[in-house]
């Protein structure tokens, strides 16, 4: 055991020496611990146990930002050895393991790690985290939470042994306008090298190209001075130069509710009663729920979103998850209706802000091939002084929105003809390929929320008629065209992370930040701002790597496929009108290919959403006479859907009629069904031979 002579050299005298190691003797324990530097930085912390609680923990608790991949981390307790931190040496949460744990897609897990006997002891102890070495991305992590558990899982330390460190305490490194004015200019053109790795090459890109323009992403999302500094570093620059962007940062005149470490964007309860500058900061991790299953109540009870409580349930038990069946009505799918994903948190861990920056800049991935693009020349343009300075567009009227709309499909255009020159049905890809193609996408998407932000182009409350009641939105579908599916991008070695699983769930990831951002909420048009049976269909794919049933999420989206048409226009309008015939249909409740999805919700449950989704189908359908469908000389090529999705999309609901029937539906529905289905059948026929 450490004698009490060394503790107090440790506490006193560790943090000066070799600039790397830092042990603060605070109490409470100050979180984040931010673990940032050059590899080998280590960050310690020290606190006090009785010989009760250091005898009867047997486990710690670690919430970890931006662990992403093994021999990244290690952690020491006291003088015990150094343990590596990998999918094999801990314990890591659902949904977290299921998603490929350390090296998988979520940015922040929660993870345990056994402790060897008598690791603590009473009196003064100390826990050390390292950073070991960079990937040449990484600069760090962060500790978000820890705890020492007993046998039993009782929480050994209290909350007040903690305290977190807000970002309205903090200051600027550097105080002087010179140093402000220095870091300013340092953001916009200061020469930076790729990283920190030996002989690292020297980039075009400067901070303000990967990030926004004027660094208010920085500010928003309150990284720390430490953060900054440490990735100016990264990036060749001085601790002064760290230091002068830094201050800079910390003077911009800006909005600044969300972290590092919390998810742009995610969806929870209440995030709508919130100032719209608030919405980009997410309801935090708090509201990344631990199982799909726990979201139904807020799918289901719009009370539940609007008076939301303090933390989410607990994980539901197959009772209580069958009392849900009361709460089920054929309202809850209304395609009139309008269902609030902003506000429903799911178990899905959206990209935090890192992971919307891209990798390589594309000047850096394509020199000046893309210098000279139209697709630089429009950001150039429109982010400066363009048209989207009609906002913001709050009580604007809908010419304005159509401009701002039509500038930005503009832009998305030349992004995929910009594209198309480096990506061809028949490319091989590698990971070199993958990241510059990658990166490419997340640059578009990451000036996308500049200029949103810059230009106020979210808030939509005063012309509700033009966005059909959505009071946020954004305006175009550059999420969804993140996804590394957009581009064809490949499952396995080469794909986004490396493998299958990280590649399926970057694309499940952005596809699933489109519904949230903007699901063309009764405004469709032919197959955009969503390919609802396509974005469907991804579902599946995604389950097939990660073996994560998400009920609740796929419900979601199925709602809002069967309300992006426009309720004012019949299905005669085949651009913006009710065509069953080219959404998702009820069939995907009663799919064989679909059982594993559902396999969580008792039988009953089940049973009661099948009847109120096709009771919800039906009844939107009998709202047009079956004319309307398919008038006389006006057929329309019918939209073909992938050969894996044709079992719950092309509108032949009725063909499933036997499925229904063995589900639970009721007889008088079903003869509805085949009513209908006949008819409808009966039409289209003698249309084929009109």
């Amino acid at each position: 055991m450490w004698p009490d002579w060394l503790r107090f050299l440790l506490l006193v005298f560790l943090p000066f020496v070799g600039g790397k190691v830092e042990v603060r003797n605070s109490s409470p324990i100050l979180l984040p611990i931010e673990v940032l530097g050059e590899g080998g930085t280590t960050v310690c912390r020290p606190f006090l146990l009785s010989k009760e609680q250091g005898s009867s923990a047997k486990s710690m608790r670690l919430q970890i930002h931006e662990l992403r991949y093994a021999g990244e981390a290690s952690v020491r307790i006291n003088q015990r050895e150094w343990i590596p931190l990998r999918n094999d040496t801990v314990t890591i949460d659902q949904p977290d393991r299921s998603f490929g744990g350390i090296g998988g897609g979520f940015d922040t897990l929660d993870l345990s790690l056994p402790l060897m006997p008598d690791s603590l002891e009473a009196g003064t102890n100390v826990v050390c985290f390292r950073f070991n070495r960079s990937d040449g991305l990484a600069s760090g992590y962060r500790v978000l939470a820890l705890n020492f558990l007993s046998e039993e899982g009782r929480a050994i330390l209290s909350p007040a042994d903690f305290v977190d460190d807000t970002p309205a305490t903090w200051l600027p490194p550097l105080a002087d306008q010179s140093s402000i004015q220095s870091g300013e200019q340092l953001w916009l053109h200061a020469s930076l090298i790729a990283n920190g790795l030996p002989g690292s090459p020297r980039i075009r890109a400067n901070c303000a190209d990967c990030h926004t323009r004027d660094g208010r992403d920085l500010k928003y999302f309150n990284f720390s001075n430490l953060s900054i500094i440490a990735r100016a570093r990264f990036h060749g620059l001085t601790t002064l130069e760290g230091e002068q962007i830094a201050s800079y940062i910390r003077n911009l005149p800006y909005t600044n509710p969300g972290r590092p470490w919390n998810p742009p964007y995610q969806p929870g309860p209440g995030l709508d009663r919130r100032p719209v500058s608030a919405w980009a900061a997410g309801a935090g991790l708090a509201w990344v729920l631990k199982s799909d299953t726990q979201a139904l109540p807020y799918f289901l009870d719009r009370r539940l979103r609007d008076e939301p409580e303090s933390a989410p349930p607990p994980i539901q038990s197959a009772d209580s998850l069958a009392a849900l069946e009361e709460e089920v009505h054929p309202e809850v799918f209304d395609p009139d209706g309008n269902l609030d994903a902003r506000e429903i948190p799911t178990a899905m861990q959206l990209p935090d802000w890192n992971d919307w920056l891209p990798r390589i800049h594309p000047k850096d991935a394509w020199g000046s091939v893309f210098e000279k693009s139209e697709f630089a020349e429009i950001y150039d343009s429109e982010s400066r002084d363009s048209q989207l300075k009609a906002s913001p567009l709050a009580g604007k009227n809908n010419s304005e929105i159509a401009t701002v709309q039509s500038a930005l499909g503009r832009w998305s255009k030349a992004r995929r003809e910009f594209l198309g020159r480096f990506v061809k049905r028949e490319t091989v890809w590698s990971p070199e390929l993958t990241n510059k193609v990658y990166s490419t996408q997340l640059w578009q998407l990451t000036k996308t929320w500049e200029m949103t932000q810059d230009f106020g182009l979210e808030e939509h409350r005063g012309n509700t008629h033009g966005l059909n009641g959505e009071s946020r939105v954004w305006m175009n579908a550059i999420p969804a065209s993140t996804a590394p599916a957009a581009v064809g991008i490949v499952n396995g070695p080469d794909g986004v992370g490396g493998s299958s699983l990280t590649n399926e769930y970057s694309t499940a990831s952005w596809y699933e930040l489109q519904v949230i951002l903007n699901s063309g909420n009764h405004q469709h048009r032919d197959r955009t701002p969503v390919d609802w049976v396509y974005l469907v269909g991804e579902f599946r794919d995604l389950y097939t790597q990660s073996q994560q049933p998400e009920p609740t999420r796929l419900l979601i989206a199925v709602t809002k496929a069967l309300q992006s048409s426009d309720p004012r226009r019949g299905p005669e309008d085949y651009s913006r009108g009710w065509r069953p015939d080219q959404n998702v249909d009820p069939r995907i409740m009663v799919s064989p290919n679909w059982n594993s999805t559902f396999q969580p919700l008792p039988v009953g449950l089940r049973q009661r959403l099948t009847v109120s989704m096709l009771s919800a189908w039906m009844d939107k359908n009998l709202q047009y006479p079956i004319q309307e469908y398919l008038p006389l000389g006006s057929l329309q090529d019918d939209y073909k859907a992938r050969i894996d999705e044709r079992d719950i999309s092309g509108g032949k609901v009725w063909t499933a009629a036997e499925q229904f029937r063995t589900a639970g539906v009721g007889a008088d529905l079903i003869d509805q069904l085949l009513k209908w289905g006949t008819a409808y059948a009966d039409r289209a026929a003698r249309i084929q031979y009109h």
